[in-house]
């Protein structure tokens, strides 16, 4: 996939989705900066991996870009999806509004519009945002904060696609279904039969694992995909694809 030797910022690091994906492009041969709000003795990374802890809701974006005149690939893939308090919008407090909005949208805008120079100066110009099958489909029961976040990348990733697009820099969207992360595993250990059902309603009988996640964004950071942008690549074994 001529990823060796590449550089990669990866957001959302500490833990699931993140990690997987910095674990893949460590192997496949990236130098990654990987970050997080976690504390860096709270994160296992491999080797290879440089971790920067960092809050972007708060944070300055160029600290993390600091001391790099190029960056070959950004992903970004912090996100928060806030279960218990989120639901309708007819009831969802401001807090839930502007929380997982500021994680999921105005932080990724943030970075992205500080990286963007960075790469238009790499090799890869490449850009993945994880966003959700939530951000293209409903939801049996809604989740209205997450779901609007989450449209609102895809929207946001189609767009800098074709502005992008004519300086050679692609961006795509990831979008997965149901995966077992720690941000959703608290729901399957409460109601077991939750994690059942789903997986019944997935044509391949399983739920998602990071690795599946981290797998379709290194395909889209790589020149395999050099001719795929504006595209949004849902992983969720077919969920998406019936109707029930």
């Amino acid at each position: 996939m001529s990823a060796a030797g590449r550089t990669a910022l990866v957001t959302g690091a500490g833990g699931g989705i993140g990690a997987a994906i910095v674990r893949r492009l460590v192997a496949d041969g990236m130098r990654v900066r990987a970050t997080d709000v976690r504390p860096a003795d709270g994160v296992d990374l491999p080797a290879g991996a440089e971790y920067v802890p960092f809050d972007l809701l708060a944070g300055d974006p160029q600290e993390l870009l600091a001391g790099w005149d190029s960056l070959d690939h950004l992903v970004n893939a912090a996100g928060v999806a806030l279960f218990d308090d989120d639901g309708s919008f007819l009831e969802t407090s401001e807090q839930v509004w502007e929380t997982t909005l500021g994680v999921n949208l105005h932080a990724l805008r943030r970075l992205t519009a500080a990286a963007v120079p960075l790469v238009r100066n790499g090799r890869g110009r490449s850009i993945v945002h994880v966003a959700s099958t939530a951000g293209v489909r409903g939801m049996d029961a809604p989740l209205d904060a997450y779901q609007v976040s989450k449209a609102a990348v895809v929207s946001l990733s189609r767009s800098l696609a074709l502005q992008l697009g004519p300086e050679g820099i692609r961006c795509n969207t990831v979008c997965p279904g149901a995966v077992l992360t720690p941000m959703i595993d608290f729901l399957y250990e409460r109601a077991p039969e939750r994690r059942l059902d789903m997986e019944s309603r997935t044509p391949l009988r399983r739920l998602g694992l990071p690795d599946d996640i981290a797998g379709a964004v290194a395909f889209l950071l790589s020149d395999d995909a050099a001719f795929v942008t504006a595209t949004d690549l849902v992983v969720d074994g077919g969920w998406t694809a019936q109707i029930k």
